[in-house]
Order: C-alpha cells, then structure tokens, then sequence
C-alpha cells in the first residue's frame, strides 16, 4: 500500500506533466511593495537607470496617483516604448494612458533605446539585447514596486511597436498577458514561422502609412523588408490556432476592424486600419505626440482606450498559452 507521502509525491509529479497545458510560468513575486513613491512621471536617471547587457540603461514611470495610500496593493503594469528617435517622454504624451480612467490605474514603464531605437530594425544599435533589458528592468520594477505578475503589458509606436513584436515571439514575452503595437515596424518578424509563441496581438496601422507602408513594399524608407500587415495579422491568428480564413474583418466610418476568434479565444487577434492615417499613434483628438504632423490628421479611431480595453480582457490566467 502507497503510503500518504508517496501518493502526495505522486500527485506532484503528475501535476508538473501540464497536462491540461496551464500557464506554469513560475512568478517572481513582487518584494517592492509598501515601498513608497511619489505619482506622476518621473525620468530622473539618477533613480531611473539600472545595468543591463553591461550598459547603463535608463528608462521613466508614471506612477498612478494615490499609490501611497496603499503600497501594498499589486498594481496592473504596461511597458511603452518609444519609435526610433523618440523618447520615454515623447511615447508618453504619445500614448497618454493617465489621460483616461482606466489607464490612470496602470503603473506605466517607458524605457529609453539605445541611440534611441530598438533591437531588431536596420538601425538598431549593434549588440544590444532589448529583450535582456525588459528582462532586467523587470526585475527592478519587482524590487521597487508593488506588481501584479498576471496584469502586466507591453505596447509601442513604430520601431517601439516592432520591438513589442520582438518580445512577444521571445520566452521573456511569457510574462506579459498581451501586446499591443501602432504603426508597427516589424522588420524581425517576415514570415508566419519566425514565431512560435501564442499571444494576444493588438495592432493599429494607417493605410497612407509612408514610412512603414501597409502592403509590405520593400524596401521601406528606412530600407528593411516589413510584411504585408494583413498577412501579418492572419499570421498571428494561425499562431493562436486559428484558421487563416476565420478572421473577420467590420467596416467602419474611416476604418476597418479585423478580428480572430478561435480555441475559446475571444478576438485573441485585432487589427485597426485607418484608412487615411500616416505613419502615426491614433488619436481622435489629435492633442499628442504626432498629432502636430500633417499625415496624422485622421481621427477616425482613439487608439488608446482601444489598448486599455484589450488589456482589460487579458491576463496570464487566460491568455494563450505556450
């Protein structure tokens, strides 16, 4: 007869199996709370730069408004980043997720890219290994903040939104939930078998985009090969299990909308063309970063609360899983 420990034993093993495929990712756990922290957006480098890849790396926070009054309250988290010569306060007041209700309660990271891009594109600086600093700074956001490990996201414009693109296909994209790209200049990903990873994708792009053209044309402007942004999305969808036909695509007033549902996912894919949207974050006001450029006059979509409300549908505990 087995005794109790052997059949505990037992379990334990059988358990490790995964048989049911569940998210395993074992979670660091978060030592920064109740460490206190003034709110609003911060880029001081004297406090906001860490060693990573053996290069000093700098990076800002906005810190949602009354987390003092309770730092030991894990908090929802979304990394940002910049595209090519942009900054963390350019992608910031690009972004602008403290501008809605929802996106006042996220702690939001903006890291800084090395010569100010990121891995991946023609451009990027040599040797970099932008997946090892999220990796990195992670880590040092677990250290000092209070951190929800199921709710934590990753967005970007541009370079920024190829790069988020990157992480998503790397094993450090285990610990985000979902992802969301404007823009995207996805040099790193020119076919459906550059990525193996499930994710939950969200993406927005203009159709008069001249910088990272929508059809895919080669070379772009600034001479990497990008993908077809339609097949790229159904790319996507085939990743999650999905068939390449079940996207379905809802025309709109200046836009259209392509969704993939499949394997119990709901709209695991979605996909915003702008028709007459430039290279650009979109925006139906017209009052951030871009909306001073001439390309970025269509507001035909707010992107943003767009973002907010596909985070709110993932975490780690149902997003695809690997």
């Amino acid at each position: 007869m087995k005794t109790t420990a052997a059949i505990a034993i037992g379990f334990i093993a059988a358990a490790s199996a995964n048989p049911l495929n569940l998210n395993t990712r074992s979670k660091a756990g978060s030592s920064g709370c109740g460490k206190p922290h003034n709110s609003g957006f911060n880029s001081n480098p004297d406090s906001h730069t860490i060693t990573s890849g053996g290069r000093d790396r700098t990076y800002a926070v906005r810190v949602p408004d009354g987390y003092n009054d309770d730092p030991n309250k894990p908090r929802k988290v979304i990394f940002d980043f910049h595209g090519r010569n942009g900054s963390p306060e350019n992608q910031y007041n690009n972004s602008q997720y403290d501008k809605y209700d929802a996106g006042k309660e996220y702690l939001a990271v903006y890291p800084a890219g090395i010569d100010e891009a990121w891995q991946g594109a023609p451009y990027a600086a040599k040797g970099v290994d932008d997946v090892l600093f999220v990796k990195d700074l992670l880590a040092r956001m677990r250290e000092q903040y209070c951190i929800d490990d199921d709710h934590i996201y990753a967005s970007g414009k541009s370079n920024g939104g190829g790069f988020v693109d990157t992480l998503a296909c790397s094993d450090e994209g285990d610990e985000f939930a979902a992802f969301a790209m404007a823009a995207a200049a996805l040099y790193d990903d020119n076919s459906k078998d550059r990525c193996d990873k499930k994710r939950a994708i969200l993406e927005a792009h203009g159709g008069n985009d001249t910088t990272i053209l929508y059809n895919g044309e080669n070379p772009t402007k600034t001479g990497g090969a990008v993908p077809n942004i339609d097949e790229w999305v159904t790319w996507w969808g085939q990743r999650d299990g999905c068939a390449a036909d079940e996207g379905r695509t809802t025309q709109h007033d200046g836009y259209e909308t392509t969704t993939f549902a499949c394997e119990g996912l709901r709209a695991v894919v979605k996909h915003y063309k702008i028709n007459d949207l430039g290279h650009c974050w979109p925006s139906s006001t017209g009052d951030n970063s871009d909306g001073s450029r001439s390309y970025c006059g269509d507001h035909s979509l707010d992107f943003t609360p767009r973002v907010l409300d596909f985070f709110a549908t993932w975490d780690l505990t149902n997003a695809p899983k690997n």
